[in-house]
């Protein structure tokens, strides 16, 4: 309970990856549901636009991003563990080489997953005669498409466009049509069209309105991830590229630094629009930066750490450090040095059973020969020692 990280339940396994949802997952899908069911008051189905919007089709895009980067871990010869479904987002782990390109392919996996749903939805949407809304600040409930056969933009049930018949003349509907659209009088609404200047409603078919948002969702998950700040996506491509002409010290730290410069930002437009998700993702980029920044490079990862002394030389220098700290520290210093120390004690046994597993392997190949290995055991056998390729 003490770290809030660990406050998910698994939900299923999907292409041999473990996913779980956090529990705060569930409590901002209920406050985003809620805020748009008070906030939308025209003829929109809430039980149907708002939650399949803001918390199924969310979930859903959200899941395939961090596939994407599962995908993309084991494009570089990794091996993803686990998907952790949260407030902000997704995190995606995965046991990776260290080196540059291995971490940058990593970051990129998920905003390349959006770009081809995005690329999927043009094309399904083009089918139909439509052309995508490009506009970031589209209304998506809206979801405004337009049709390049007759010139005329459509929307969803609700906020429709009205042409007058047969031409693509947009004209602004009787007060009588406002009123019945507010009430779903449809029966009514039907009258008022045949009598009211034989008025065209441009309603886009269901199927195209949720490719429409689907579009814009993952567009806009494709954007903001690849905003150039730690811990996003676009922060780890940024490190990635600066690891790859310095060094890896020299990557986390421009990351963190653009963290620090857009967490500030994010920070000052939430107070400006009085938005509280911004406010979120502010303190999260401010916290996440100074964390990566002040991580000793023992606690960065399995293969950064120098096994040469032993394991048990990993409790002396915990110990040591334990005694170097004179003053209390912050809560979210104590649960930082908790969480590394855990994710530290998981590595060194998942090394172990690796280094297990190699000799059992080795003496497989030494009995029947390389050919008795299986395809999977192949791809163990090239991870590890790519590992240590690394390490010399």
């Amino acid at each position: 309970m003490r770290d809030p990280m660990s406050w998910a339940f698994p939900l299923f396994r999907l292409f041999g990856i473990q996913v779980k949802l956090h529990v705060l997952f569930i409590v901002v899908s209920l406050g985003f549901f809620l805020r748009q069911v008070a906030y939308e008051k025209d003829n929109i189905v809430w039980w149907g636009d708002v939650l399949g919007l803001t918390v199924i089709l969310l979930f859903f895009l959200i899941l395939l991003h961090e596939l994407g980067h599962c995908f993309a871990a084991r494009w570089v010869g990794g091996e993803p563990t686990e998907i952790l479904m949260w407030p902000l987002g997704g995190l995606a782990q995965a046991d990776i080489p260290h080196h540059w390109k291995s971490h940058t392919l990593f970051a990129a996996g998920g905003p390349l997953t959006n770009l081809l749903i995005c690329l999927l939805c043009t094309a399904g949407l083009a089918a139909g005669g439509f052309v995508p809304n490009l506009n970031p600040l589209a209304n998506p409930y809206l979801a405004e498409i337009r049709n390049y056969s007759d010139g005329r933009t459509y929307t969803s049930g609700y906020g429709m466009n009205v042409y007058r018949e047969g031409s693509a003349e947009r004209i602004t509907p009787p007060e009588r049509w406002n009123q019945l659209l507010l009430e779903k009088k449809w029966e009514e609404l039907g009258e008022v069209t045949v009598k009211q200047s034989q008025l065209e409603r441009a309603v886009a078919p269901e199927w195209a309105v949720w490719l429409q948002r689907a579009f814009w969702l993952s567009g806009i998950l494709l954007l903001f991830n690849l905003i150039p700040a730690y811990p996003l996506d676009g922060g780890q491509i940024l490190q990635g590229l600066i690891w790859a002409r310095s060094d890896h010290r020299q990557g986390v730290t421009v990351a963190a630094y653009s963290g620090y410069i857009v967490g500030v930002l994010f920070f000052i437009a939430a107070i400006a629009v009085n938005e509280s998700l911004l406010l979120g993702l502010g303190l999260f980029m401010l916290y996440a930066s100074w964390s990566q920044f002040n991580r000793p490079e023992a606690e960065e990862g399995l293969f950064g750490y120098d096994f040469s002394a032993g394991y048990t030389s990993l409790e002396r220098e915990e110990q040591e450090a334990q005694r170097r700290v004179i003053k209390r520290e912050s809560f979210f210093r104590r649960w930082w040095r908790a969480r590394a120390a855990r994710r530290l004690q998981r590595e060194i046994e998942a090394r172990r059973l690796e280094d297990e597993r190699m000799d059992q392997l080795l003496e497989k190949i030494a009995q029947f020969g390389k050919a008795s290995l299986t395809e999977e055991e192949r791809r163990f056998m090239e991870r590890v020692s790519e590992r240590y390729k690394n390490r010399s």
